[in-house]
């Protein structure tokens, strides 16, 4: 097979990724396809395979077998955008804690960390293709739903990616949630305990989901909870408090018809803090909920001391 393109490189261009060569000299596609090509080997450099991270040398001869063109269809299929300047600065100016290893965003709502079937925005995206030079590799260490709010590691490195990896699943790493729930609860604390059913390769399997809660206050209506999951399963606060009929405000997924009377309202789960080790420090960052979030608490009466947390 014949390659479509063939680019020599040329001073202008050395050592820039191939990824952002292929955006400026090409054509500018989202960072997922340029990552599909490049994995199906239909980006060739010398001609061999390479990752979005080679740094293109002068006199490296670039393949393109990829239909450029007809994979037009594919970008308005599944991707509604690419990143503008006024995606970057929402979430740069959300950025609570930077270092040279990891970044601590406070997560808006309505907004995916990585793109997926359903989403375009997302935040990997922006951060990776918006700027050249300073999140040119951003590291996913975890998830947290688009609707969620809150805290959000991003490493910066390959060596802060592993160890946020390996903590999260040593869960050496303590995460803290707020929550508005629908009731009023009977106990003011205790731990929820639930096989939870996920299906995995076309089989179901259970997984055991741990988390403790503390009622911190309650109204008529509603009571604002403070949560901290054991565990990290998939959807777990979402599914827990459903199940025991106090689904969270906002939610629309695990609660049945007519109980959660408010699912018109943003999801009313907030990624509250994060603690950690680093070569025995105790590390704590905090992201104070969104205005959205304190203003419906006032609203309705549920008084809290984030400091007492």
């Amino acid at each position: 097979m014949e390659p479509r393109h063939i680019f020599k490189i040329e001073e202008d261009f050395e050592n820039i990724r191939i990824d952002k060569w292929f955006k400026k000299k090409v054509k500018l596609l989202p960072q997922s396809l340029i990552e599909r090509i490049l994995r199906k080997g239909k980006i060739l450099v010398n001609n061999k395979k390479i990752k979005s991270s080679y740094k293109i040398q002068i006199n490296d001869e670039i393949k393109i077998y990829a239909n450029i063109n007809n994979d037009e269809k594919i970008i308005k299929k599944k991707f509604s955008y690419l990143p503008s300047k006024k995606d970057y600065e929402i979430i740069e100016s959300n950025i609570i804690f930077e270092n040279d290893h990891y970044i601590i965003l406070n997560k808006p709502s309505n907004l995916a960390v990585q793109s997926g079937t359903k989403t375009g925005k997302n935040i990997f995206d922006i951060l990776k293709n918006y700027s050249d030079t300073k999140y040119s590799t951003p590291y996913l260490v975890h998830r947290l739903d688009a609707e969620t709010t809150g805290i959000l590691i991003i490493s910066k490195t390959h060596e802060s990616a592993k160890f946020f990896s390996e903590s999260f699943k040593d869960q050496t790493i303590k995460k803290s949630y707020l929550a508005i729930v629908e009731g009023v609860l009977n106990n003011k604390s205790g731990t929820l305990k639930n096989e939870l059913n996920y299906v995995e390769n076309n089989k179901e399997k259970k997984y055991l989901s741990i988390t403790n809660f503390k009622v911190i206050s309650e109204a008529k209506n509603y009571s604002l909870l403070f949560l901290n999951p054991e565990t990290g399963r998939k959807h777990q606060l979402r599914r827990q408090l459903s199940f025991i009929k106090h689904p969270i405000l906002g939610e629309k997924k695990y609660t049945n018809k007519g109980l959660n009377k408010s699912k018109e309202l943003n999801l009313m789960l907030h990624a509250y803090k994060v603690e950690f080790l680093i070569n025995s420090k105790k590390i704590i960052h905090i992201a104070e909920p969104s205005l959205y979030f304190k203003n419906f608490c006032k609203d309705n009466k549920l008084t809290y001391e984030l400091n007492n947390l």
